[in-house]
């Protein structure tokens, strides 16, 4: 592709008439004898269109592979710009419709923006949104050579989990016994549902939360030992510190303790609570599956 078709190319890409790119700069005629090969432009000139067109100049003159490095280049800063600042649906957008969507970094970079996504998905409660960026993010990391197994075994803990509250809350991409969660082990969360699955499980956990034992998870996994060992006015306690405690509850979370509560004032003869927590439980389950 010459330096004209690139110019007419990204003229039309960005609905620009020929008047409006040529300005007062250069006359339209002019600028019609570039774009069909007929005239080349001078140093100037060029400069003034990379400009006009939001370009380097070098772009409008490299070769078919420098071209794909210059595109990349820009929509790149804008990426990790987005990225860094936290702004991952936007850094995802612009993922999407990048030119070079294909590529190994960007992939990793997309797979990245959707796993934050879909954990702040979860943490809202919206569960099946959450599956389907969870989703998305496995497909991504599929598509890169970069190592994503964090995202993998992380995303593998969360349908765990999920799948605890309803077996449609399930990955369609992969099964969640065919990744190994030894890359899961950092993160914090999943340390606590491995805790939580083993408790429910009736195994011994493998992932120790106990040196964290004031947050709610460690809270949570507590009571959940209390609830084990028939202590339920001990576990009724820590279940109660973790809802008048002021951080904020992932609100699958929440509904385990709730189905938690309810059990423990059953056991100390509160059947209001038991009531209470009951119609809780079902209000937030509908929430979660809706």
């Amino acid at each position: 592709m010459n330096i004209g078709e690139k110019i007419k190319r990204l003229r039309t890409s960005k609905l620009m008439t020929q008047s409006e790119l040529a300005g007062t700069e250069i006359t339209r005629n002019m600028l019609s004898r570039i774009e069909n090969g007929a005239a080349q432009p001078s140093l100037d000139t060029l400069r003034y269109i990379a400009k006009k067109l939001n370009v380097s100049p070098g772009f409008l003159l490299a070769d078919a592979g420098d071209e794909y490095m210059y595109l990349k280049h820009t929509e790149m800063n804008g990426i990790k710009t987005a990225y860094l600042a936290g702004d991952y649906q936007i850094c995802r957008d612009i993922c999407m419709n990048s030119s070079s969507y294909a590529d190994d970094e960007v992939q990793m970079i997309l797979a990245e923006c959707n796993h934050e996504i879909a954990k702040e998905k979860f943490r809202r409660g919206s569960l099946r949104s959450a599956c389907e960026y969870f989703d998305m993010a496995l497909e991504a990391c599929s598509a890169t050579i970069y190592n994503t197994n964090h995202i993998s075994a992380i995303s593998a803990m969360y349908f765990k989990y999920m799948r605890r509250i309803s077996a449609t809350l399930s990955s369609n991409y992969f099964e969640e016994s065919d990744i190994p969660i030894y890359a899961a082990l950092d993160d914090d969360f999943c340390k606590y549902i491995g805790a939580f699955i083993s408790i429910m499980d009736g195994e011994k956990y493998i992932f120790d939360i106990s040196s964290n034992q004031s947050s709610l998870t460690g809270l949570h996994i507590q009571a959940m030992n209390y609830v084990r060992e028939k202590r339920y006015q001990e576990a009724y306690d820590c279940l109660h510190k973790i809802l008048v405690g002021d951080e904020s509850i992932p609100e699958p979370m929440m509904y385990f303790v709730f189905c938690d509560l309810e059990i423990c004032c059953k056991e100390i003869n509160n059947f209001k609570g038991a009531y209470e927590y009951s119609i809780d439980k079902i209000e937030l389950l509908q929430k979660l599956l809706s």
